[in-house]
């Protein structure tokens, strides 16, 4: 089988349908995906860079960016570089944080404190921070 990394502007036109031409492209693909002849890995810096473009670019709103982006990554024969996207983009939609900060979090996983100016969103989340002045 092969297995393909997938771009930011491949998953863009898969959710926003705004090039005619490249979604029916990416439809056939999606199509062998399903066939069981293609895998599609998404890196988490495309899952980081879809929340900020849909979000700035398209103006959609956190909770339906989640949706879009969880229903391509919980299909068969589609991967995520690291499991903690999926538990990230709930938060980026639940807590309204950034995906970036959400993503943080989740890896902080009580092993590690996360360093941050951002206590707006990191006293929503569920992990240990400090701000650098009180490590000092």
């Amino acid at each position: 089988m092969n297995k393909f990394l997938v771009d930011t502007n491949v998953l863009i036109r898969l959710l926003v349908k705004d090039d005619p031409i490249k979604f029916n492209t990416i439809v056939k693909l999606v199509e062998k995906v399903e066939k069981n002849e293609l895998t599609l890995v998404i890196p988490t810096i495309v899952i980081a860079e879809c929340c900020w473009l849909l979000k700035s670019f398209y103006k959609l709103d956190k909770p339906k960016i989640t949706e879009y982006l969880l229903d391509v990554i919980e299909s068969e024969n589609v991967e995520v570089e690291e499991n903690h996207v999926i538990i990230a983009l709930k938060m980026y939609s639940d807590k309204n944080v950034d995906f970036a900060d959400a993503l943080i979090s989740c890896k902080s996983n009580s092993k590690l404190s996360v360093l941050t100016w951002d206590k707006k969103d990191f006293h929503k989340l569920d992990c240990e921070y400090y701000t650098p002045e009180e490590l000092l």
